[in-house]
């Protein structure tokens, strides 16, 4: 099995749609970026670029190898967009790290109230704790086939917060658009060791 608490793996949030601009419930719903969105996944290159080269400080041969994605396409074009700006491969998709299934609420705008109570509000709300578990299996499964790869996973807000909350055991807030976040060497043992 690869060695992948020695690699780099970062998540990327998907750049805005028109959705996140009126403060929709997104979840599976297929809705793709605006100009906004865009422009903020080739920011979102240009970080990582930048990363790279920091990192390359302590490690001299430090470079991105891939880029992986959910299959919905607000993330696959964030994807893309950012592996033709590093001029990466996309190894592909992932259904595991799609957002989480929000049932009747898509669509619909989220308020203080129906943010959170959005699972009485709603019918065919797929369940926290299933959403987590399906999370975590997914990540494991990424980490084993892809473990050898300084690798950036392009996936969901709610995704990224509620997956970080269950590996580093304190919450996570959903993350701004595009923006990146490391999974540490310490949450790739654990998920590893099952813990």
């Amino acid at each position: 099995m690869p060695q992948f608490h020695e690699k780099t793996h970062v998540f990327i949030r998907h750049g805005q749609t028109n959705w996140n601009l009126e403060h929709r419930f997104q979840g599976q719903s297929d809705i793709p970026l605006n100009a906004t969105g865009r422009e903020q996944a080739a920011e979102a290159a240009a970080h990582l670029s930048d990363f790279a080269l920091m990192r390359a400080q302590s490690e001299p041969d430090f470079a991105w190898d891939a880029v992986l994605t959910s299959p919905l396409s607000r993330a696959a074009e964030t994807g893309q967009i950012i592996a033709e700006s590093l001029e990466l491969p996309v190894i592909g998709t992932h259904d595991g790290l799609m957002e989480r299934f929000f049932g009747e609420a898509e669509g619909q705008v989220v308020t203080p109230e129906n943010w959170q109570h959005m699972d009485e509000n709603f019918a065919d709300i797929e369940p926290m704790d299933a959403f987590v578990q399906r999370n975590l299996e997914a990540l494991r499964q990424v980490l084993e086939q892809h473990g050898d790869k300084n690798l950036i996973i392009v996936t969901h807000g709610m995704w990224i917060a509620k997956t970080m909350s269950s590996l580093v055991g304190e919450v996570f807030e959903v993350p701004a658009n595009a923006s990146v976040t490391e999974l540490t060497a310490e949450s790739k043992k654990q998920l590893l060791n099952g813990q």
